[in-house]
């Protein structure tokens, strides 16, 4: 504690010349002479919590936190509920005249509070923040419903929604909403959803969680400005007996995430833009349901679907999707991903001696990255001669076991790779016996490539 009766942030500096006439020593307490400007920059990325405990460090500090331009609050760093109340309510009443920067706020779900008073706090902090002019909003607290005034903020930079209502909407205009997180969200209806992401005008990154109740079969997303789309949710048992549909339309996309497999119909408009994706969908094989090639409507979405995704540069995909594309293969010709170069494929489950079949598909692939975790004890061997040589493939990393199966794909890779660089083998539970094994098995594959480097790490 210094002369002045303040406690002393122990992070120190050597004094300058310039500050020696203010303190004795050859230390000062530079975090103290932080401007206000940067100070509450600096206090706007922590937890609310954690900024109120820094008044005690100082006297300069005692006060700060009030001035700070945000809130991030969890219920359960309070005693009881009206104790988050009146904080809220206070911070919100003192601040009334000044921007916010951010409301971040959690509230999980608690059965002493009756709906109606839930929504009514929600309703008077919603209106205050928005009238604050709040730029960034995340909300979790169920199931309370979002007041209509919200999705007119003009303010709003990024928003994010989990497990609350969206009522019925009349009108939305949220013209600078950039990044939009919609998780385990309730709608109105199917409508509702559609107005709040098309009325994000400039909307570019989108992530929707799917809520098995959310009341939405039929996702449309229509955007001429989103660069990022992520649709994901766990497998549930209700959602399989549904037919379910996710629409895309957004000319700008990059980059595509998509992770559910009760979703049955995926469609995309256009993907010219389209770089980068992640997919790890069934449409909707699962629990029983396989792969009808009879069924011809579903036959051409899958076709549809794969040409569009035809075109990325980054692909990262699960073998449950290649086993799907394997079986459509049977039935009409799989489109060229002509321009990928990057492939990265998890066998955490499948039939993995797929792989080389997807691979004759990708005539300018560069680099393979394969991940093992889990392979079934019984498998098919249909390795056969490829169609043609992959002629562009340059580097290949696989991390498994390195059982016999998957020494095949590596012999498969060097003996059909002309101008292969390097091969990285990672291995799990290794051990010096196996490996000594793995190393004189491998000096027996014949390379196409003279110039290739096998690794072992």
């Amino acid at each position: 504690m210094d002369e002045d009766g303040e406690k002393r942030v122990p992070t120190k500096r050597s004094c300058s010349p310039e500050s020696s006439d203010k303190r004795s020593g050859d230390e000062v307490d530079w975090v103290r002479d932080l401007p206000e400007s940067l100070l509450s920059h600096v206090l706007l990325n922590l937890p609310t919590k954690d900024v109120v405990k820094s008044s005690v460090l100082s006297t300069k500090w005692r006060n700060l936190w009030r001035y700070v331009p945000g809130l991030d609050l969890d219920h359960r760093d309070f005693t009881e509920f009206n104790a988050l109340v009146s904080f809220i309510d206070s911070f919100l009443s003192f601040n009334r005249d000044s921007s916010l920067n951010k409301f971040k706020l959690r509230i999980y779900m608690d059965n002493d509070r009756d709906e109606e008073t839930n929504n009514a706090h929600m309703a008077r902090w919603i209106n205050a923040v928005v009238t604050q002019n709040v730029q960034h909003l995340d909300l979790t607290w169920a199931p309370v419903e979002v007041p209509p005034i919200l999705y007119m903020c003009k303010s709003l930079v990024s928003l994010k929604l989990c497990v609350v209502v969206l009522p019925n909407l009349e009108c939305m205009s949220l013209p600078h909403v950039k990044v939009l997180d919609l998780e385990w969200v309730m709608f109105a209806n199917e409508l509702a959803l559609e107005m709040l992401i098309s009325g994000c005008l400039a909307l570019e990154s989108l992530s929707f969680c799917k809520c098995p109740i959310d009341n939405v079969e039929v996702f449309r997303v229509r955007s001429q400005s989103l660069l990022s789309f992520n649709y994901y949710g766990p497998s549930c048992h209700e959602l399989h007996y549904k037919d379910l549909i996710v629409d895309i339309d957004a000319p700008k996309l990059e980059d595509l995430k998509l992770s559910h497999d009760t979703t049955a119909s995926f469609i995309i408009k256009n993907s010219s833009s389209l770089v980068k994706a992640d997919i790890n969908i069934e449409f909707n094989f699962c629990v029983g349901k396989k792969f009808d090639p009879k069924n011809l409507p579903k036959r051409k979405m899958i076709g549809n679907f794969l040409a569009r995704i035809s075109s990325v540069k980054k692909l990262s995909i699960a073998p449950c999707t290649l086993e799907i594309i394997y079986d459509y293969s049977r039935c009409e010709p799989v489109r060229l991903f002509r321009n990928l170069s990057s492939l990265s494929v998890d066998f955490y489950d499948g039939r993995w001696e797929i792989l080389p079949f997807f691979l004759e598909c990708c005539p300018n692939l560069k680099s393979l990255v394969v991940d093992s975790t889990f392979y079934p004890k019984e498998r098919t061997i249909i390795l056969s001669r490829p169609r043609r040589l992959l002629s562009c493939l340059e580097y290949v990393k696989i991390q498994s076991s390195l059982d016999r199966m998957e020494m095949k794909l590596v012999s498969y890779l060097l003996e059909n790779s002309p101008i292969l660089k390097k091969v990285t083998l990672s291995l799990e539970g290794r051990c010096s016996r196996k490996e000594s094994v793995i190393l004189r098995e491998l000096l027996t594959i014949p390379r196409r490539s003279s110039s290739c480097q096998v690794v072992v790490l």
